[in-house]
Parts: C-alpha cells; sequence; structure tokens
C-alpha cells in the first residue's frame, strides 16, 4: 500500500521515529490508525446528546406515519 502525506504529517511521522516514539514510519502510521479506530468506536458508543429541538423533531407525533402503521396492523384508527 502507498499512502501520500502532506508534508507537514510526514514531517511530523519522521520526527516521532527519529525522537525513538516509534521504530519506523510503518509503526507510527499503524498506531495512528489504531487510535483513529479507538476515537471512531467511542463516538459510536457514546453519541453527544440530543439537543431539545432534535428530540422533539424526532420523537414528534406524524399523524400519516401513524395512519399507515395502524392500516398495516389491520387496526382501524379510533375516532377523534
Amino acid at each position: 500500500m502507498t499512502i501520500t502525506l502532506p508534508a507537514a504529517q510526514d514531517s511530523f511521522l519522521n520526527r516521532l521515529v527519529a525522537l525513538g516514539r516509534y521504530a519506523s514510519l510503518d509503526e507510527a502510521i499503524v498506531e495512528a490508525v489504531r487510535r483513529l479506530e479507538t476515537e471512531e468506536a467511542l463516538e459510536y458508543l457514546n453519541p453527544r446528546p440530543m439537543t431539545a429541538d432534535e428530540a422533539e423533531q424526532v420523537y414528534a407525533a406524524d399523524p400519516a406515519w401513524e395512519a399507515v402503521e395502524l392500516s398495516l396492523s389491520g387496526r382501524v384508527e379510533p375516532e377523534r
């Protein structure tokens, strides 16, 4: 696999290898991908809380959809 990085990131990784933090560029990149995987998993498992507006939008009643659900279940919509 070939990876092309911007000059600043390439320089950063080379500096980490030169300082002995990592034995090679490959090792530094593998660690970066591992950290990205961890970050992505944590974000997925712990999403930010919804705002009140978002909750209202998600959980608001939708009469048209409720009518579809009632018709699919074989029940009749109650009279109002």
